[in-house]
Formats: structure tokens, sequence, C-alpha cells
């Protein structure tokens, strides 16, 4: 399992939830992990994999439909989703896009075609299909994905179950927040993959003021059908507001698991002890960091504006007069002063909130919880 350092930089905010949140359909939207598992388990239970060799499909025009069906050797129609299509061509060499483009007959014998050139090895692959209709995703005998044979699935049943058991373990401390209408957001998955946002409503890190209490929160998201590896990203933060932004996000830390052979075995022994972990783990370091973060004074002001002491301070470390500016503007309207180390670095913060381009905004937010190291132990 790949696992990024945790970032020790102050009011990273995360766009993750607040992009799912943007782009998913209602049908992809669940308010509660009860009614997400039940969703996922449904489509599990109708779904079979099974390995096959490419050279006992026949590949068909279904001209009525306009689409392409693979005729397995029980004589079964297979229809394949715009995902595991794509995958397909992917396999026997041949470009999706162009092929979607044609009439579908062609299509169909461009992809028989290419299958006969295959090496032997190369034919055999791992086909995911839905046998029954699942409910909430899709229709039966519907090609869900196609792998190498040594495709190490971990299912989307599996990942939600061990959110479930860690809300249970936490004794219902973990939910998923609200969204702008009020309604209970954060829970995603489609026909392919799964996403989850979950927070800690009650602070677990103070640093000595109102507006410096800190919460957990994680994301973990997954794949069964190959389009993306499992992950997860564990973070405390400030603050999620109803497009799901997390706002001053601290010890970010990503675990990714690849879907390879023995991924299953290390998902259940690995992933969820990592959670266990991590809701577990002392606050006490990062209160200390940000007292002293408080404790250090910036050089003097006059009061209206950033004087000199700070120009100084904050181009010293790579920061703009424009930014300095303002960050001690924005400081003193959200803090109330631009007294310390931490008013700057919420004042740097706030201020990208106003940039209109993403990148800069969080080249500014980056560089601003950088500052943190000043203050390490």
């Amino acid at each position: 399992m790949k696992t990024q350092t945790p970032s020790r930089s102050s009011n990273v905010n995360l766009y993750e939830a607040s992009s799912q949140w943007r782009s998913r359909p209602t049908d992809q939207r669940f308010e509660t992990l009860d009614a997400l598992a039940a969703a996922v388990n449904a489509r599990r239970k109708v779904s079979r994999a099974q390995d096959i060799n490419l050279r006992t499909i026949d590949i068909e025009a279904d001209v009525e439909s306009d689409r392409i069906q693979l005729i397995d050797s029980r004589a079964q129609v297979l229809n394949p989703s715009h995902w595991s299509f794509g995958q397909l061509c992917q396999r026997v060499g041949a470009p999706a896009g162009y092929l979607r483009d044609l009439p579908v007959e062609l299509a169909a014998q461009n992809l028989q075609h290419n299958v006969k050139k295959l090496a032997e090895d190369d034919a055999k692959l791992r086909f995911l299909t839905v046998e029954s209709p699942s409910e909430n995703f899709v229709e039966a005998n519907r090609l869900q994905a196609v792998t190498s044979t040594t495709y190490g699935r971990i299912w989307d049943a599996d990942v939600v179950a061990a959110c479930q058991k860690l809300v249970d373990r936490s004794g219902g401390k973990f939910f998923n927040p609200k969204d702008w209408s009020g309604r209970p957001s954060g829970l995603y998955a489609s026909d392919h993959d799964v996403f989850m946002f979950m927070i800690d409503g009650g602070s677990i890190v103070d640093g000595g003021g109102d507006r410096d209490q800190l919460h957990r929160g994680f994301f973990m998201w997954n794949s069964e059908t190959g389009a993306r590896a499992l992950g997860m990203k564990t973070f405390l933060f400030r603050h999620a507001c109803g497009n799901h932004i997390v706002w001053g996000a601290e010890e970010i830390t990503e675990y990714i698991l690849r879907h390879s052979q023995g991924a299953p075995d290390r998902f259940n022994n690995e992933v969820y002890g990592k959670l266990v972990e991590f809701t577990n783990a002392s606050a006490k370091p990062l209160e200390d960091q940000v007292r002293r973060a408080k404790n250090f004074l910036l050089p003097f002001t006059d009061g209206k504006k950033a004087g000199e002491g700070l120009i100084e301070f904050g181009t010293k470390h790579g920061f703009t007069r424009p930014e300095i500016r303002g960050a001690y503007a924005c400081a003193n309207d959200e803090e109330g002063q631009c007294a310390n180390l931490w008013d700057f670095i919420n004042g740097l913060t706030a201020h990208a909130r106003g940039y209109e381009f993403v990148d800069s905004r969080i080249d500014l937010e980056g560089r601003a919880g950088k500052l943190m190291n000043l203050v390490s132990a």
C-alpha cells in the first residue's frame, strides 16, 4: 500500500468531496451509510467474476439498439458498459474513441479482428458481469469490467462495510456532513465506483480559541471495476462548508492500494487498521504546534495596514507584497488581528479563497502551510 507522508502544513483546503458533490447526478447520491451499503450490496449479490478466453467470445452488432454485444460460451449475451467497452478495446489494442464513431457493424468487425491477433496469454481476461437487474444501478447481463486475471478485486460493498464498522466502533461519532440544502450528503456510488466523506463532529484538537477547534475527517473511495485504486485520505480540519470544501486541513495522510493480486487481503488486514489508528491518535502534538504558532509574534505593524516589518518577514519566506497585504487585511477581518504566525497563516488562506483560479489558490495555501515548519518541535 502506497502511503503519503503526513503533511504538517496548516490550513490547506481539500476539494475532493466538493468535486463529488458538484458532479454526481441524483441517482448516485445517498443520505445514509445504510442506504449506500444496501445499494452496493445489491449489486454485488448479482455480480459474477469469471476468467475467460476472448477467443471463445463472439463479438456481434445489435443494429436495433446500436450496441456491441458479446456472446459467451454459454450463449449468454453480454452488453458492455461504456467503461468496460473502453477496457476491452485497450486489451485488444483498438482505439475506443475511434470505434465509438464507427457504425456498430464495423466496430464489431474491428474488435473481432483484433481478438484473433492476440497472443494466447493476452486473450485470457477476467470479466465482471451483472447477471440480473440491480435496482440502483444496472441492467441484467451487463459487462461491468474487463481486467487481467491477476486483478485483485476489492468490492465496493467491502469498503462501505469497513466505513460502517468504524462508525459503529466510534459510537456514531462519525457521520456524513450535510450540504447547503440541509440534507445529509457526501456519500456516492455509481455503477463502477464509490466515494465517502465522513467527519467527527466533536472537536478533538483545541488550539486555545473558539476558531482553533479541529475535527477529524476522512475520504474513502474505490472502484471494483478498475476505474481507480482503493484510496483513503485522513485529515484534521477546521470547517466543512455546504459545498463540502474542507477548510484548514492539517495532518493529511493518503493511502493508496492498487488492485493487485494480494489487494483484498491487504485491505482486510491493513486499511481498516489505518482508520482505527487515525481515530485513536493523540491530538496533543498538533495542539502544541498551534499554540507555538500563536506565541510566535510578528514584526510590529501600524494597525491599519501591513507594516514594513511584516512585509520583510513575508517576502523573506516567499510571499509577494500584494499577498502579504491581502493576508493582513483578511486576518484582521476574520481573526480580529494579525499579531502572530497563526493569524498570518489564516490570513493567507483566507486571501487565497478570493483567487479566481484553483491552481493559484492551491499554490498560496501550500506556501502558507509551510510556515508552520517555523514552529515545528
